[in-house]
């Protein structure tokens, strides 16, 4: 089954089609990019039985419309969006047939800010620096470079498997695939945050606020970051430094006081003070706020950070392999 799959009736402000990312290119000055939600990405694909690198729809919060042009099977995870078809809730996490000829609307608001989609095969996308993901500043990867937009056609990139034909066959017939993932909790507003090399420019009592305060995401955010409202912060020096790394979850600290934690589609170099880094477990619930939430950091130790990555990491490769078990079976 390929060809085309889904034709774009309606379209919000802000769908691309993401990957994993592309890496290796930082040093050329070309953003990483990818899913702002990884783990959400990574669920998607798994429970069709895709390559979990493989590219996903990451649909930001507002009123979706696709009708389905073939039967399908696919996958929706993260928040923000309840998916309906014939005006009942299509679950998340959960592997689901689409017929041909179905509308998919996406118009109730849930918790989170990002829903993601995968279909059985993939999409057929641009590659760009060894990515599928869609890099807006250089408008390459993806889907043309860009955004979606009304009338655009998506295409299923490769043939299904014989396990996803299994899948499909299963679920066609009526029959459910309910698998226990217990989705993440959104609703959390504490992120971790280890210390920045820069930390120490912050007076004590601007150190305190940054690990005790509440901000605001601002209006003033996107993909490439989420720029925090709150108490502005004070430094004991001149509040800025030579160009140096950044990376996605960077939080740098303007001239006026304000934080800046960097997200998938930051730059490479910068040149703020970086008194903290989020840790790596924390960025997704991150990428799931909008603006007008409310987030608050939790400082951790560079050990405690490490041991929450390798322990998502193993829950992760857990779950994919517990799938691609039942699948076999």
């Amino acid at each position: 089954m390929v060809g085309q799959i889904i034709h774009i009736e309606q379209c919000g402000f802000l769908t691309t089609l993401q990957d994993a990312g592309r890496k290796g290119f930082l040093q050329y000055g070309v953003s990483k990019s990818g899913a702002m939600d990884l783990r959400s990405a990574f669920y998607a694909n798994c429970l069709l039985g895709n390559d979990e690198h493989e590219a996903v729809l990451e649909i930001t919060q507002s009123p979706h419309r696709f009708l389905f042009l073939q039967d399908a099977i696919v996958a929706f995870t993260g928040g923000g969006l309840q998916p309906q078809l014939n005006n009942q809730p299509t679950p998340l996490y959960q592997p689901v047939f689409i017929p041909a000829d179905a509308m998919i609307e996406f118009r109730q608001q849930i918790p989170g800010f990002r829903l993601y989609m995968a279909v059985a095969g993939g999409f057929k996308t641009d590659e760009f620096l060894h990515s599928y993901s869609t890099n807006l500043l250089v408008k390459a990867g993806g889907h043309h470079g860009r955004a979606l937009k009304k009338e655009d056609l998506l295409q299923i990139k490769t043939p299904l498997t014989a396990v996803q034909k299994n899948i499909f066959a299963v679920l066609k017939s009526g029959a459910k695939i309910e698998l226990n993932i217990q989705p993440p909790a959104f609703t959390t507003n504490t992120i971790r945050v280890i210390h920045g090399l820069e930390w120490n420019y912050l007076n004590d009592s601007s150190k305190e606020i940054a690990a005790d305060a509440k901000f605001k995401v601002s209006p003033q955010s996107n993909r490439m970051g989420y720029r925090l409202n709150g108490t502005a912060l004070e430094t004991v020096q001149s509040c800025e430094i030579i160009s140096s790394a950044v990376t996605q979850g960077t939080v740098q600290l303007t001239a006026s006081g304000e934080m800046i934690v960097l997200m998938a589609d930051a730059q490479t170099v910068g040149g703020y003070p970086r008194i903290a880094q989020v840790c790596s477990v924390d960025l997704p619930v991150l990428a799931q706020k909008k603006p007008g939430d409310e987030i608050q950091f939790q400082l951790i130790s560079l050990r405690e950070a490490e041991e929450l990555y390798l322990r998502d990491i193993e829950q992760l490769n857990t779950i994919k392999q517990t799938l691609q078990q039942l699948y076999a079976g």
